[in-house]
């Protein structure tokens, strides 16, 4: 049976004061921050399907792992995977030793690994492609990973940048009421560009049984968030 796990990254903490301390005069200014928050639906999916094999010789567990990857490969298309989506993204041969007493090498046979990676905008089938890998001989899933692409953020940027300006504003003119004052102008903004937001890793262990092959793997991709934060130096007068 297969089972998921879900981890997050957390965004280092901004300090308002690191934006402003270039600024030659403060004066006669006040300095508020504007942030806006949208919880986004990922829409890029990277997942590594890897086959391990074993053998007394390179060359054996080198066809053996051949013969098993091309397999994983061919059910992956079956499944929806374009040729375009994969690539290899990793692959290796190394000797086995087992030590004697006396503490010599003795050499037991060879490790071939070979993962590949599929990236994909069709995240609706990801549970499918995983089954079929494992079904296929795949005996690892590296890393299965969410993202939002860079034209879905591009899409969403306009407006949350202006929705931080429009609460930068707000909080400005709330505190020059409280304070007496009248805001006359600008003197310095700085906007922290979006960027991507943390990926979302989920770490699969595998069964290796024919009914928890039989059994399909839920996946979810869920929600990020993407942030959009302002400093704004209002002149007050």
């Amino acid at each position: 049976m297969m089972a998921s796990a879900v981890s997050a990254q957390v965004s280092p903490s901004y300090d308002p004061a690191q934006s402003t301390s270039a600024i030659p005069d403060a004066n006669n200014t006040i300095v508020v921050t504007g942030t806006a928050t949208e919880r986004v639906k990922p829409d890029r999916v990277t997942a590594a399907f890897a086959v391990e094999t074993v053998d007394e010789t390179a060359g054996a567990a080198l066809k053996k792992n051949s013969e098993k990857m091309d397999s994983v490969i061919a059910a992956l298309e079956n499944a929806g995977v374009q040729e375009n989506e994969t690539r290899t993204a990793y692959f290796s041969i190394s000797p086995n030793y087992n030590y004697t007493e006396f503490g010599a090498q003795e050499l037991t046979g060879y490790t071939v690994t070979n993962s590949i990676m599929v990236e994909s905008s069709n995240l609706s089938n990801v549970s499918e492609w995983i089954d079929a890998a494992v079904r296929a001989s795949a005996n690892r899933v590296d890393s299965l990973s969410f993202t939002i692409s860079e034209e879905k953020l591009d899409n969403i940027r306009a407006d949350l940048t202006q929705q931080a300006v429009d609460n930068a504003r707000d909080k400005a003119e709330a505190l020059a009421r409280a304070l007496d004052v009248e805001i006359t102008g600008v003197k310095a903004a700085s906007l922290f560009d979006l960027g991507n937001p943390p990926v979302t890793p989920l770490s699969l262990s595998l069964a290796t049984d024919a009914a928890a092959k039989s059994v399909a793997t839920p996946i979810i991709p869920g929600e990020q968030t993407v942030t959009a934060t302002v400093a704004v130096v209002y002149e007050i007068g």
